[in-house]
């Protein structure tokens, strides 16, 4: 799929350019026009986005102290996902992204497709090892541990077609010129498959499988015995591969241009930008089923109220600051007030209060029953008397809703990690 078998030799000596000018237009090999500051800024966001986002996987790892296949395969294409991103970086430092092949020389040509070979076959590995990642994740989640349901067929079949399709590729494009280094320099003798159509193929068959793994989870939510607010956020949460499914179709359609035009490098950067969208989103999908495991927390829990807590402090101050200026002749008062009791506060233990008289004997009522036998004109209560007594009622009831749904609980135990939807 890399650019080789497409090219059209615009000049006989390798000075000259490596495309076909359109009549009227001469080759500018010193400053060419080029979308680097798009390609850059593009790379930079995907980059930032898929770190955050494996970084909080990560982290969710840590947090449930377990590391499975799919974490492993995760990690390793994540990796890979990083040296594709070199090679957009490899290029923007060096020839540019968006040049047209007349503004290339013939000479610099072989450079420059053999940096877009390379990226073509870490994309296919990329490829490979996430999306497969993400089938054994929608597996471990949707079906119980020891049963093979239609839903475990179904993953484990795209599973095996995705792994075959795609190592089948990547052996296309290793084994498709005679000697190697034709797939990247067609300045040399040699022979090779003509592996432009098969990239209408390829971009065809992915845009099968990433609407496979969108579909895939969606029939299993909706048939679950659960309110449709709570179906609608799983939904939401795994129905981010719609995505993919986009960025999938719209490299199909650069793929369909890539493969009738000659200008090659150029229509070939606007393939790659759709290629680095799409392994994106998958790594959206990869992660994001591990993120409401983060937000239910204890730690972060306890970190989000007192940020809450401090907040709410700060606003209650701001607003007795506030009401503080307009009433300052009251508050003046207060603070007076204040300050003579904290003077005379000290003296409060030396101060002797008058005593209270007793009740007449008319209004003064007793039961004098179980009190000890003697005088008992005294009303005044004695050590250790009970006087009055009070007694307190709590009654608590329990909703017939979470009895309900602790039994979906129990039956849907991969929903546990869901409750924080």
């Amino acid at each position: 799929m890399a650019p080789t078998n497409n090219i059209q030799v615009g000049s006989s000596t390798l000075t000259g350019p490596a495309g076909v000018p359109p009549t009227g237009t001469e080759p500018n090999f010193d400053d060419p026009s080029n979308q680097n500051g798009l390609v850059r800024a593009v790379v930079v966001l995907v980059t930032v986005i898929t770190s955050l986002f494996m970084i909080m996987r990560i982290y969710s790892r840590i947090i449930l102290k377990r590391f499975t296949l799919h974490d492993a395969l995760g990690l390793a294409a994540f990796a890979l996902y990083l040296a594709f991103v070199e090679v957009f970086i490899r290029l923007l430092n060096s020839y540019g992204w968006f040049v047209d092949m007349w503004d290339l020389r013939l000479q610099d040509y072989p450079a420059v497709n053999q940096v877009l070979f390379q990226g073509l076959i870490i994309y296919f590995c990329v490829l490979l090892l996430i999306k497969s990642a993400i089938l054994l994740e929608w597996t471990s989640i949707f079906v119980p541990m020891g049963t093979r349901d239609a839903f475990w067929w179904i993953s484990n079949l795209v599973l095996a077609v995705h792994v075959l399709f795609y190592v089948s590729m990547i052996i296309v494009e290793l084994t498709a010129c005679t000697p190697f280094e034709r797939n990247w320099n067609p300045l040399i003798a040699g022979k090779c498959l003509n592996t432009v159509g098969v990239a209408v193929a390829i971009s065809a068959v992915n845009l099968f499988f990433d609407i496979t793994i969108f579909l895939l989870p969606q029939r299993v939510i909706w048939s679950l015995n659960m309110r449709t607010q709570k179906k609608l956020g799983i939904s939401f949460l795994f129905g981010v591969g719609v995505l993919a499914c986009i960025a999938a179709g719209f490299r199909l359609g650069a793929s369909l241009k890539f493969y009738k035009s000659a200008d090659v490098t150029y229509t070939f950067s606007t393939l790659a930008l759709w290629c680095l969208g799409e392994v994106t989103c998958a790594f959206i999908i990869f992660c994001g089923p591990a993120i409401p495991k983060i937000f239910s927390n204890t730690e972060l829990q306890g970190l989000v109220s007192n940020l809450k807590s401090w907040a709410g402090s700060s606003v209650r101050k701001l607003v007795s600051s506030g009401s503080s200026s307009k009433d300052g002749s009251s508050l003046g008062t207060r603070k007076r007030s204040r300050s003579n009791f904290s003077r005379h506060d000290n003296s409060l233990e030396k101060t002797s209060f008058p005593q209270v008289p007793p009740l007449p004997e008319q209004y003064r009522t007793r039961d004098t029953g179980n009190l000890p036998s003697g005088d008992n004109s005294d009303m005044s209560p004695q050590a250790g008397e009970i006087v009055q007594t009070t007694r307190f009622t709590a009654v608590e009831d329990s909703s017939v809703q979470n009895i309900a749904d602790d039994q979906h609980s129990r039956q849907h135990p991969w929903m546990y990690s869901q409750e924080n939807i």
